[in-house]
């Protein structure tokens, strides 16, 4: 294979993980169940290692040697199961890649970016996302047509039914996608009853809105039952398609997006884990006060982090920050107090500036005392305080 020509998407779930990828000069798209040797790769173990802790542990402050060695398990598996795939040299061989995951916890992107980290993958090119985007990925790379309105998923899962729909704004600029969950059915164990029971929640979420695409997802639904579920589908209009390994192709595509070409610069999706405030802050710069932004509205929580440096002016020991919404051009302010701070004459407090995200609406400020060289070394203070919404 050529170096760095793969697009790589991977369903990394604990218990069937998938992959699917192509060759940016082929563009012939392969999806396969990943495997470690004879077996199929199984992140279970991981995962219910790292639920455990957080459980025990929900802030993350503690069980560090345990969190290690998950993530180097994780790390390890990784890379066996890439290397049956062929993909023996990732750093050299994949020219970007998306992990897909059914939820995104704080936790999960950690283990996440400790997989990248151990293939040699940078952020420029190793990407995240949960199920619902992978979904709106998937979609907006099918023929146009198909999305011309909302679209609809069932998503089968057992004898569990979820319907999610993808809504879409046209009176925005760029036309924005949102991801809204519907009712979940469980359908009875007699499978006579199957088709009644579907017919009945594919009218019951329908209904509201007009849909031009429906996805059926899940080895659980078969033609053989669904015979009038699947006459009521494919009313008004509406295109059906049953489809396997949904969540690695929307990786794939969202791989390819990003790294290869930006064939939808006109569509925004807005999920559950997108930053909706724009923060930044005023600042002296060459003499001129400016705007000086620090946290970018759009991005998702786990991209969203930030280091700054500057030199605290007057005798107010605070630091103001400007927060505004994406969709508002109304400006807040919120104050952070520096209590105890050393008194210094005025231009010699030097502070680093760390902004992160633990939730979309969580952000966390964390502020160092850098000191102002040998006349005022450090005090070592750090101050943390937590912006909410």
């Amino acid at each position: 294979m050529s170096e760095r020509q793969l697009i790589v998407g991977i369903d990394l779930n604990r218990s069937q993980p998938q992959i699917c990828y192509y060759e940016r000069e082929k563009e012939n798209t392969v999806t396969a169940p990943m495997k470690v040797g004879n077996d199929a790769a199984s992140f279970r173990e991981i995962f219910d290692g790292i639920e455990e802790l957080d459980r025990r542990d929900p802030e993350g402050e503690a069980d560090n040697t345990r969190r290690s060695e998950l993530e180097r398990m994780a790390g390890e598996t990784m890379k066996r199961a890439l290397y049956t795939l062929g993909l023996d040299d990732p750093a050299g061989q994949i020219a970007g890649i998306t992990i897909t995951v059914p939820v995104l916890t704080r936790s999960v992107v950690h283990l996440v970016q400790s997989i990248y980290h151990q293939l040699g993958l940078s952020g420029n090119r190793a990407f995240l996302q949960d199920y619902k985007e992978s979904c709106y990925y998937h979609t907006i790379y099918q023929d146009r047509d198909l999305w011309t309105r909302n679209v609809g998923f069932f998503i089968f899962e057992g004898q569990d039914v979820t319907f999610l729909a993808m809504n879409k704004n046209t009176q925005t600029r760029p036309v924005t996608f949102t991801m809204q969950e519907g009712i979940t059915v469980t359908l009875k164990q007699d499978r006579d009853s199957w088709d009644e029971q579907f017919y009945n929640m594919i009218n019951a979420s329908l209904r509201q809105n007009v849909f031009s695409c429906i996805f059926l997802m899940g080895s659980t639904f078969e033609r053989s039952w669904a015979g009038r579920s699947i006459a009521l589908l494919c009313r008004a209009g509406r295109k059906v398609f049953v489809v396997d390994n949904l969540y690695a192709r929307g990786a794939c595509y969202a791989a390819r997006e990003r790294v290869v070409q930006r064939k939808f610069p006109d569509c925004l999706y807005l999920g559950e884990d997108v930053v909706r405030n724009n923060i930044g802050m005023k600042m002296t710069i060459q003499g001129k006060e400016t705007y000086y932004p620090l946290i970018t509205a759009g991005v998702n929580w786990y991209e969203a982090d930030t280091s700054c440096e500057c030199i605290l002016i007057g005798k107010e020991h605070a630091l103001h920050f400007l927060l505004s919404r994406m969709d508002e051009s109304r400006q807040s302010v919120s104050v952070m107090q520096l209590p105890e701070m050393d008194e210094r004459p005025e231009g010699t407090s030097r502070l680093r500036i760390h902004l992160f995200y633990e939730s979309a609406k969580r952000c966390v400020i964390e502020v160092d005392d850098l000191g102002f060289g040998e006349l005022y070394p450090s005090s070592g203070k750090v101050w943390r305080e937590i912006l909410e919404g």
